[in-house]
């Protein structure tokens, strides 16, 4: 950085806090995002909100996964990624090139890319960022161990959900496992009510933010080679749930699961003659 650009920077430093929040929302609409960074270092962090869980959520997703298998040498697919939150902690765990992000939003993983790693980072451990619209994990070559989407359900239509499942079961190696957080509606697609997951932090059964009950999920996975396990608590400090979904380790039992969801379909009934 140039002494000029320093003595800019400063500047902004000095004057940013005599400046309305809405003034300063109003401004990042039309300031081009390479310079966002100048008013507030840290928006592509605020992009995904709860910033005082930062350090809490990212070791816990991390911490989590080592608890169910997780080990240096395997990969991990981390959907809606975002600002790298877990995705530090990872990179810095996993063994190099076993890391990839995706998210749609390209201007904060190239702003996550610059701010949150270091050159140690991106040198050594080789992980791969790349922005997705629509879950087409294909483009990334290769297959996962582990996948995980932490506050990425919560946020999406049911149809959203299902693209991204059937993307994912491509995506994982046999035996892999998905791990997914959902806010929970334990009383099933019958309750159309709104539910207070938290103090203050309603969801809803038809828009963001959503819930879900289980056996949504259950259906979703019928006739394919997934399988859906509730882990339900997980330490998540706004209560969302934890689900797992298991492909099968063999194309035997993934053909038996597609069997038993056909045969569970009843039959037309035959015209009368």
């Amino acid at each position: 950085m140039s002494s000029r650009e320093g003595s800019t920077t400063r500047l902004i430093g000095a004057i940013k806090p005599l400046v309305p929040v809405e003034a300063k929302r109003a401004m990042k609409r039309v300031v081009p995002v390479r310079y966002h960074g100048l008013l507030d270092p840290d928006w592509h962090r605020r992009t995904i909100g709860n910033m005082q869980y930062w350090d809490r959520l990212g070791a816990l997703q991390l911490d989590y996964l080592v608890g169910h298998g997780l080990k240096p040498e395997h990969s991990v697919l981390d959907i809606g990624c975002g600002p790298l939150r877990a995705g530090i902690h990872f990179i810095r765990y996993l063994d190099p090139g076993r890391y990839a992000g995706v998210d749609k939003r390209g201007d904060v993983l190239a702003e996550a890319w610059r701010f949150e790693l270091t050159a140690r980072d991106r040198e050594e451990k080789r992980p791969k960022l790349i922005a997705l619209q629509n879950f087409e994990f294909a483009r990334l070559g290769r297959r996962f161990d582990f996948a995980i989407a932490q506050s990425v359900f919560t946020h999406l239509d049911l149809n959203r959900i299902i693209r991204c499942l059937m993307e994912t079961e491509h995506a994982l190696v046999p035996g892999g496992s998905f791990f997914a957080t959902i806010f929970e509606n334990p009383a099933g697609k019958r309750n159309l009510t709104d539910i207070e997951q938290f103090e203050g932090g309603l969801t809803h059964f038809d828009r963001d933010v959503y819930h879900y009950d289980l056996g949504t999920f259950e259906w979703i996975c019928a006739g394919t080679s997934l399988r859906v396990e509730y882990l339900g608590d997980w330490g998540h400090p706004h209560n969302q749930k934890m689900l797992a979904f298991r492909k099968a380790a063999d194309e035997a039992t993934a053909t038996a699961n597609t069997a038993t969801a056909t045969s569970a379909i009843e039959a037309p009934a035959a015209k009368p003659a």
